[in-house]
């Protein structure tokens, strides 16, 4: 690859709640993992096909309606397979039981072509909330915005969790992560976490 990057990483704001859906793969086999499909699937896979790249694989941050109105529809058109954590599986009853989907736990990987995907357990928002890692960059959902983080008080919520969740786990990462938040909430898409130590 001529020392670039093997990941492919693309940001896309969708939905009438600012969501953002992100492409997550690799550069050389055009594979990538969709986290988060909601709201416009055509645009989406239509999005793909523009770009030459081929849908293999769906990331769920969490359960709720404004993350997944999209997975059904995309999976019907892709066949990729579907990864949520376990405990939100369980407590949003997910997909059980469905071949195509596979129940993942903190520390679990995903690999798409020459890039790793990381699972991380990131409760709070909802009890399996999930964050992705993948080469210095992280995809919180709803867990964590840039200058802000998710509610609390929806069925589920956990102020405990979210502060362990935000100073143990994430706050464990590098200052240089960039933070790729679930919604555009903010004056600017991303930030890193040592820009986020500071402000947020």
């Amino acid at each position: 690859m001529n020392g670039e990057s093997p990941l492919l990483l693309r940001q896309m704001e969708v939905g009438p709640m600012q969501n953002y859906v992100y492409f997550v793969g690799c550069a050389r086999t055009r594979d990538v993992a969709v986290v988060d499909p909601a709201w416009d699937v055509p645009a989406l896979l239509a999005r793909a096909a523009a770009e030459g790249l081929r849908i293999t694989d769906v990331l769920v941050s969490h359960g709720h309606f404004d993350h997944v109105n999209g997975v059904d529809e995309l999976v019907e058109k892709t066949d990729a397979r579907v990864h949520v954590n376990r405990r939100e599986a369980e407590f949003f009853g997910l997909w059980a039981g469905r071949d195509h989907v596979r129940l993942v736990d903190h520390g679990d990987e995903l690999r798409l072509g020459d890039v790793e995907v990381r699972f991380l357990h990131t409760p709070g928002h909802t009890p399996g909330s999930q964050s992705f890692a993948v080469r210095g960059q992280l995809v919180t959902g709803d867990t964590m915005f840039i200058d802000g983080c998710g509610r609390c008080d929806f069925d589920g919520g956990d102020p405990n969790e979210m502060y362990r969740t935000l100073h143990d786990r994430i706050g464990a990462l590098p200052d240089d992560t960039v933070v790729l938040p679930g919604h555009n909430y903010a004056p600017r898409p991303t930030d890193t976490l040592g820009g986020q130590r500071r402000t947020n």
